[in-house]
């Protein structure tokens, strides 16, 4: 008989599949593993792991190499495919590159799910400060330029319910986990009409964010510019950078409507 466990809507969790997608997030954040590493690490008895291991492995999804698996490249016509059904995406990586050409720095775009920032595309420019930029990663939305940009332009019902029944998340000592902060740090944001992600995520780094809305006013995503703290941090530098992201936002915001 199948295991199951009970879920909070009255349904029934199928645990081997909960299991199976455990270990395909785990090949995610690993290079490989070994079938005993995996057995430890989700606690479970190594027969197990060998089963779910030869199991991907057979149905294209785990490639093994000398007794060690990860995933094989197959996971990528998902993903793409997923990512390419994304209208914005569509419509905004040409101007992505081209923003990051432009002004020499890291540019992203994302869109919210599951109380997270999820990045959907980005390029980075001679300066970024990095050089590869992790599509397809998540952080919670309170920690990022382009989760404030989105969360700031939530409806009150909405936000509360965000702040309610989601782990705010804290990555370093400048992250906003305060609740009274957050909202006082979302009205700025709405006035301003851009977020400032001011080294919350990541120390060193400062960031530019700014929505990108249907004709409706409905949020759908959000741009940001990412930098150095000693380089965005600069009056002059902040200005025109913002400039320059409102003017792209512009162009997505058009090209989305008549796409």
């Amino acid at each position: 008989m199948t295991d199951t466990t009970s879920q909070d809507d009255g349904t029934q969790s199928l645990s081997v599949v909960r299991q199976a997608f455990e270990i395909l997030e785990h090949l995610t954040d690993v290079e490989s593993t070994g079938v005993t590493e995996l057995a430890n690490e989700l606690d479970v008895p190594k027969t197990t792991a060998h089963s779910y291991l030869k199991t991907l492995e057979n149905t294209g999804y785990a490639i093994n190499e000398d007794g060690r698996y990860r995933l094989s490249l197959r996971i990528l016509r998902h993903a793409g495919q997923l990512r390419h059904s994304f209208t914005l995406y569509q419509v905004g990586r040409s101007q992505v590159d081209r923003l990051a050409r432009e002004t020499g720095e890291a540019v992203n775009l994302g869109v919210p799910e599951g109380g997270e920032r999820v990045i959907i595309y980005g390029a980075e420019g001679e300066n970024a400060i990095w050089d590869d930029v992790p599509i397809g990663s998540r952080t919670p939305l309170n920690l990022t330029a382009i989760g404030k940009a989105i969360l700031s332009h939530w409806s009150e019902p909405r936000l509360r319910a965000f702040l309610d029944g989601q782990g705010l998340g804290e990555a370093t000592e400048h992250s906003l986990s305060d609740e009274d902060r957050i909202v006082a740090e979302l009205e700025e944001t709405r006035e301003r009409g851009y977020s400032v992600e001011d080294e919350e995520h990541i120390v060193g780094v400062r960031a530019f964010g700014m929505p990108i809305k249907q004709s409706d006013g409905t949020v759908i995503g959000a741009m940001s510019i990412t930098g150095p703290t000693s380089r965005l941090s600069q009056t002059e530098t902040e200005k025109q950078l913002v400039n320059e992201l409102r003017e792209t936002v512009n162009i997505i915001e058009l090209r989305h409507e008549q796409y």
